[in-house]
């Protein structure tokens, strides 16, 4: 049974890929996207058992089995094993020496009996279609490249005008050479007309001239028409990157999105460029074909045997080359991915004396990617070397045949010295029509890697009622967020994260979110920031439901610090005023001392216009500091401060809490150092999910629970409380 190549999206979709590929071997089409959304797919993944439940869901009967490698082929197939102890691929078929394997990360591939071996961790499971399973094709957007490309080329008609008017006078003007040729030969050279040689020339010095400075302006209309476009691809794909929710960020790579955005200029070089000159010149081969067909039956079929012959060898080769070339770029990505850890993590690799083994896996992803590139390389080398040689033999035939008819007094001497010319002129649109062809086999991988981008939901872009919170930073709501039985989890097969949560928070409150590492505040504070929406339950601002409200406006409500907070390439003045660049210089000064971190500034050599290169040369506390100024300048109704202050000294951290003290924005802190949380109007102690505890300090002390033994951990391990 063939199984169809669905490659995953992330490092964690290899499960669903997997599945998606089952079920279309089966005859039921369901994008990979939509198993992992049933699947429950979190940041670590999906098991065998989500796995296995969901493809019940969707009608295939299924059976997990630990056999051996040397017993694959008693297995039914297609199967889905376990692979290298973190990874699931497809078993397609089993042959004498060798079995195929369709892998979701890269493509399929062919291994030894003793390479598969040594990757199979030694469980398989195997599916089968059950009395519930429908085939069909469920929900996923086809053809939205083609559809966007058209709006986008439809805002240039007269560029596109200009060009076909330019392919028009070209397409004539190709026909004077053969026209020349014939005219020359029986009319001039056979009946020793010198005198009409100087018209001839007189008229090819026109058509030269006529003929450049067509090929200039179509040359200069390209160019402008694939620039124009170019910007609007990139700029269509930006936004709709920035538009995508949270979690499609959560389970992907910098590098690997980086890398499937910059196959736009790609695509757009091969649609705009390869594409729309095929187009043009597709009914110039077309008419020089007629015209060589009319006058010789014989040439016109030779003609068309060849084009015929380079169409089917594309076709032939169509498949394997995508493949190669999707492997291809999954390793080059891989190596990216290797680089940009490695230049992010350059200072912990320095200090951990790890060079050499950093540099051992940067070797070995470049080593995967050079010999990935190789074998596409080769591929797509001997594709041209078949592709060359057709073309090469193309006017050699046409020369052969054409004199065969001369001999035979079916064609004058002109007459087969023009269709052999026109011939020529033919080769010359036919080869562009077929890397064209060629182009869209490559346009076709970058179309499929876009389509995670492109096939995922935006957040929604929801215009507010009159009841939503007010209509500026600042302004003070009668309640500022109540949480009314919330609870979240990935997936109806993912264990909840946070469940049970009610709370309501009222203007100008400090409330405090404490409990030990993955007990769900910071998965509490992305509810609250609408990055993640509730699988159950509400969650009110202003008494307005979230569902109301739209996502961009709630979160320029929020000034959010983070324990790792991101500072971006430029001056210190433009990560302040990043959510507010027309802020006046004192406002970014007060909000500077607000945070402590004004006489840092003034300490370093240009102030705030010391330029930063992502936050490098700055101490974690100075980054912290900065991030909580570019929070305060924003005057938003709630601070959202997770292990803010965690990189701070005492006294500094003393500082900036006094300061956030005199403010009356509502605060809402997620601390492990319990010193911060002491002067909370109420504490919310988390644990597996759930409120367990909440009141203030003292009364939390005094009663003598989970908290408490909080502040009795601390208070063993050094940390002071203050008075």
């Amino acid at each position: 049974m063939k199984v169809p190549v669905i490659l995953q999206h992330s490092m964690v979709e290899c499960g669903a890929a997997c599945l998606a590929m089952i079920l279309a071997a089966h005859g039921r089409r369901v994008p990979a996207r939509v198993l992992a959304e049933e699947m429950g797919i979190g940041r670590d993944g999906a098991n065998a058992l989500a796995l296995v439940r969901t493809a019940r869901a969707h009608g295939l009967t299924t059976r997990a089995l630990a056999v051996p490698a040397a017993r694959m082929p008693e297995v039914s197939l297609p199967a889905v094993v376990h692979w290298r102890q973190n990874h699931f691929v497809v078993v397609e078929r089993v042959t004498r020496g060798r079995i195929a394997v369709v892998d979701p990360a890269v493509g399929r591939y062919g291994l030894t009996p003793e390479q598969f071996a040594h990757d199979y961790s030694g469980a398989a499971l195997v599916f089968a279609p059950g009395p519930g399973f429908q085939r069909g094709s469920l929900g996923e957007r086809s053809g939205w490249w083609s559809r966007h490309l058209r709006g986008v080329l439809s805002r240039h008609r007269t560029t596109l005008a200009l060009l076909v008017l330019l392919a028009i006078l070209m397409q004539a003007l190709g026909l004077v050479l053969p026209a020349v040729t014939e005219f020359v030969v029986d009319r001039v050279l056979t009946p020793g007309n010198a005198g009409a040689l100087s018209v001839v020339g007189l008229g090819l010095a026109v058509t030269v001239a006529t003929q450049v400075a067509a090929g200039a302006a179509r040359a200069w209309a390209l160019v402008f028409l694939r620039t124009r476009v170019d910007s609007a691809l990139l700029d269509a794909v930006a936004r709709r990157l920035l538009s995508l929710p949270f979690r499609f960020f959560a389970h992907r790579g910098s590098a690997d999105l980086v890398s499937r955005v910059s196959g736009v200029s790609m695509l757009r070089e091969i649609l705009t460029g390869q594409a729309l000159a095929a187009l043009l010149d597709g009914p110039l081969a077309v008419g020089y074909l007629v015209l060589v067909t009319v006058r010789s039956p014989l040439l016109g079929a030779v003609l068309i045997a060849f084009a015929a012959a380079q169409v089917l060898s594309l076709t032939a080769t169509h498949r394997h080359i995508s493949d190669l070339v999707h492997r291809e770029m999954e390793a080059r990505t891989g190596a990216q991915r290797q680089l940009i850890e490695s230049i992010r993590g350059i200072e912990t690799i320095k200090a951990s004396g790890a060079e050499p083994r950093v540099l051992d896996r940067w070797s070995r992803a470049l080593a995967v990617q050079t010999r990935q590139a190789g074998e596409s390389g080769l591929a797509q080398g001997l594709q041209d070397v078949l592709l060359a040689g057709l073309r090469f033999a193309t006017p050699l035939t046409l020369l052969w045949a054409g004199s065969q008819q001369v001999l035979a007094h079916q064609l004058s001497v002109g007459a087969m010295l023009a269709l052999q010319a026109l011939g020529a002129a033919t080769i010359t649109p036919l080869a562009s029509l077929t890397n064209t062809l060629r182009g869209l086999q490559l346009a076709r991988v970058h179309v499929e890697r876009l389509s995670d981008i492109w096939n995922t939901d935006p957040e929604p872009q929801i215009r507010e009622p009159e009841s939503a919170p007010g209509g500026a930073p600042g302004d003070v709501a009668p309640h500022a967020v109540e949480l009314r039985g919330v609870g979240f989890r990935y997936g109806p097969q993912s264990p909840w994260i946070v469940r049970e949560l009610d709370l309501a928070v009222r203007p100008g409150q400090k409330i405090a979110l404490v409990g030990r590492s993955g007990s769900g505040k910071t998965t509490l504070a992305r509810l609250l920031l609408g990055l993640l929406p509730p699988t159950e339950g509400e969650i009110l601002y202003a008494g307005v439901p979230a569902s109301r409200l739209d996502p961009g406006r709630l979160r320029r409500r929020f000034g959010v610090v983070t324990q790792e907070p991101a500072l971006f390439t430029g001056s210190i003045l433009d990560n302040i005023t990043l959510g507010d660049p027309d802020a006046s210089l004192e406002r970014v000064r007060e909000a500077a001392r607000l945070a402590c971190v004004d006489d840092d500034i003034a300490d370093m050599p240009m102030g705030c216009h010391t330029m930063l290169t992502e936050g490098g040369g700055l101490s974690g506390g100075q980054r912290q500091r900065l991030a909580l100024a570019r929070a305060l300048l924003a005057r938003p109704d709630i601070l959202l401060l997770d292990e803010a202050t965690s990189h701070l000294d005492t006294g500094t951290e003393a500082a900036v809490e006094a300061n956030l003290s005199m403010l009356t924005q509502t605060r809402i802190v997620i601390a492990h150092r319990l010193s911060t949380v002491r002067d909370a109007d109420l504490i919310l102690v988390l644990d597996g999910g759930r409120i367990v505890e909440r009141g203030t300090h003292d009364a939390l002390v005094r009663h003598g629970g989970f908290y408490a033994r909080l502040v009795e951990a601390q208070l063993d391990a050094g940390f002071r409380f203050p008075a």
